[in-house]
């Protein structure tokens, strides 16, 4: 009797496939930098409307220097980009640490000046901290808002900037009331040097970032930053997906308006500043002569 032999596909029809699959699978690839740009800067993302060179950027406050592998805010005077934060619409940035070793009172302009730039001090990813003995208090416009004292102190105990509580041990730390352009902070203390500053509480915005700031001897300390986009240039017409308007407090009755945009649905991954960027969960089936890709969205 005749026996037919097993059927074998052409080398050609499995190198269909084989393209199939790697093109649904590239199409699917999120892309956060505008076409033509770059969009990291060594290992951090730069995402638009965030950008490194020539129109890649929405406008100059978002602009990234990427010098010697290391990103800078080129508006803030270079300051130092530690990560951007898409859909919480922060940056993470290196500020100094002001030590108090003359006039106790100090206005966060003299390290960080924000000026009319879209940034704001972060209300909740920061804390405010105080290390040494004594009391600080915080006031936006003259008027006190916030403040802690140092209850327990004991200047030949070692600091530990992560364990500090509200009523620490040779420190304080208490939360931020507002979102803030500026601030004062006005130290009461016997010793003749003390430090306060502002400082990122950064474990859910970056879990995959270490950042310095938790030891004694750093001069510099992980800042989070609001990033605002004011309507007199980004408005609805610039959102290809969800857009929103926040208000952001600032108290003194005072507050300022930013639009956002969002993907479509919670579990695309993306770009929403970026049209057609939003992307779905691929998912791909094998079956006995055919292919199938589809792209879903939870």
């Amino acid at each position: 009797m005749f026996q037919s032999k097993p059927m074998k596909l052409p080398n050609y029809y499995v190198l269909i496939i084989f393209i199939s699959i790697t093109t649904a699978a590239t199409e699917l690839v999120p892309r956060y930098a505008k076409p033509g740009c770059n969009e990291k800067c060594r290992n951090i993302t730069i995402p638009y409307p965030f950008g490194i060179g020539p129109n890649c950027f929405l406008n100059r406050w978002y602009a990234v220097n990427c010098k010697s592998s290391k990103p800078y805010l080129s508006a803030l005077k270079q300051l130092p980009l530690l990560g951007v934060n898409l859909y919480e619409q922060v940056v993470c940035v290196s500020n100094r640490v002001r030590s108090y070793c003359q006039a106790h009172t100090w206005n966060s302009s003299q390290i960080l000046n924000l000026g009319d730039s879209p940034f704001l001090f972060s209300k909740f990813n920061n804390k405010f901290f105080f290390e040494g003995c004594g009391t600080i208090a915080v006031s936006i416009g003259g008027n006190a808002v916030t403040g802690c004292s140092v209850i327990r102190c004991e200047p030949h105990e070692r600091l530990n900037r992560s364990s500090c509580d509200e009523m620490g041990t040779n420190c304080c730390q208490t939360n931020v009331p507002y979102y803030l352009k500026n601030y004062s902070m006005n130290v009461t203390s016997n010793q003749s040097c003390v430090s306060a500053f502002l400082v990122a509480d950064v474990g859910t915005l970056f879990p995959n970032k270490s950042f310095a700031g938790d030891r004694p001897e750093s001069s510099t300390i992980p800042t989070v930053l609001k990033w605002t986009l004011p309507e007199s240039y980004f408005t609805k017409v610039n959102c290809g997906y969800n857009f929103s308007t926040l208000e952001l407090k600032m108290g003194l009755h005072t507050s300022v308006f930013t639009g956002k945009c969002s993907c479509p649905y919670e579990f695309n991954e993306g770009n929403p500043y970026l049209s057609g960027e939003c992307k779905g969960i691929v998912w791909i089936f094998l079956c006995e002569h055919s292919f199938f890709a589809y792209d879903q969205c939870f």
